[in-house]
């Protein structure tokens, strides 16, 4: 049993770097795309939208998709959906279908994110102590994987149309090599029970928890190079380090965030984790230099890191029965977190300036730390050593 849930967290961390990987591919080279197609700010602007409705829709759907065909086979699905879209994008060849193609990447990637958590639960639950922050690691290296990769792309002006289908095949073979020789078998508990990822009252706080976690990353990652740029003055090289500074951060912290919950529990760890969160945007909001912004940037990822995947965490052992179901209820809020984000401080830099604007993110945060007792029902003694299969892992 031990072989197979080391198996299992190998599978799933593949699946967690090429979901972000995949995602990044596409986010970084927006310009491109733009470009490619000769889309206008309102028609790319149009594409955004059909990305995040695809994804909130997805989410509504997929504890039922997951209660029926289990979370491996949703894995491969959302899998099969999210590296088919990046083709798709690349080769729209008029404004509707470059909308139709970001709808199928959302919808792609919100399966994939519900049903990768998922399978996480399963084997967290296995391994019988919090690993779940490590998984969510995953997804920020293999983002700065495809970041990296993306920025070798542009430098050696490979045009989408080539790009995307290459890095779509790659990643899907990734994936698919990673769910059907790695993942555990059988049914997920709960199987059968289909319904809407309508979040129960037990899931609402983390449901909340998960919203404010996601406001906070999208603050960072819509406006640090914007804010650095613009309030700061910073020269481009030195703006583009602040969301640089905040993924390197937070990815340290997941890495190590699941051993930290074992130890103080979820609760103390999220009220820390807010504290030092809203440390780290005082530091960007009040500091004269640009250097020192970024290092609040970075700051703010320790802090961020590891609220959303305790809360997704915790909501797959509150319903235990249903846990794939618990993750996408919990999943749909939050990302409402990315829709409102960019729209809330937009809309406040018009009227106060960014750098107040901005400051609308620690008040969201704040939330998190009033909301932690949420966490205390899941919360549980970590076992010892003998006690926890794959310990050594």
């Amino acid at each position: 049993m031990a072989g197979e849930l080391k198996r299992a967290r190998l599978g799933v961390s593949v699946v967690f770097a090429v979901c972000g990987a995949a995602f990044a591919t596409w986010l970084a080279r927006v310009p491109a795309v733009q470009a490619q197609l000769g889309l206008s700010t309102g028609q790319l602007a149009t594409g955004l939208f059909g990305l995040a409705a695809g994804s909130v829709l997805a989410l509504l759907g997929a504890g039922a998709l997951l209660a029926r065909i289990g979370s491996r086979a949703a894995v491969v699905l959302g899998a099969v959906v999210l590296c088919a879209g990046l083709p798709l994008v690349a080769f729209a060849w008029s404004a509707p279908v470059f909308v139709a193609a970001l709808v199928v990447l959302g919808v792609g990637n919100s399966l994939l994110d519900v049903a990768m958590n998922a399978h996480a639960a399963r084997v967290e639950e296995g391994y019988g102590r919090p690993i779940f922050a490590g998984f969510h690691a995953f997804w920020n290296i293999g983002g700065l994987a495809g970041s990296g990769v993306d920025a070798l792309m542009e430098a050696a002006h490979v045009p989408v149309s080539v790009h995307f289908p290459i890095a779509g095949a790659m990643l899907l073979a990734l994936a698919l090599w990673a769910a059907r020789t790695r993942f555990l078998t059988g049914a997920d508990r709960g199987q059968g029970e289909a319904a809407f990822a309508w979040p129960s009252r037990a899931l609402v706080p983390l449901g909340v928890i998960a919203f404010c976690g996601f406001v906070a990353e999208g603050a960072v990652n819509s406006w640090s190079a914007v804010y650095l740029a613009d309030v700061t003055g910073a020269a481009p090289a030195l703006a583009s380090l602040g969301y640089f500074a905040f993924s390197t951060t937070m990815i340290a912290i997941r890495l190590v965030a699941d051993r930290i919950v074992a130890r103080t529990g979820a609760v103390r760890f999220a009220r820390v984790a807010t504290a030092v969160a809203v440390l780290g945007f005082a530091v960007v909001l009040f500091a004269p230099w640009p250097v020192a912004v970024v290092l609040g940037f970075a700051v703010v990822g320790l802090g961020v890191a590891g609220i959303v995947p305790i809360a997704w965490s915790v909501a797959s052992r509150k319903q235990a029965d249903r846990p794939g179901q618990a993750v996408a209820a919990v999943a749909a809020c939050g990302y409402l977190g990315f829709l409102v984000e960019p729209v809330l401080v937009g809309a406040l830099a018009t009227r106060v300036g960014l750098h107040w604007a901005l400051s609308s993110a620690v008040v969201v945060t704040l939330g998190i730390f009033l909301l932690a007792p949420s966490l205390r029902e899941a919360s549980r003694r970590s076992p010892s050593a003998d006690e926890v299969p794959g310990a050594a892992v």
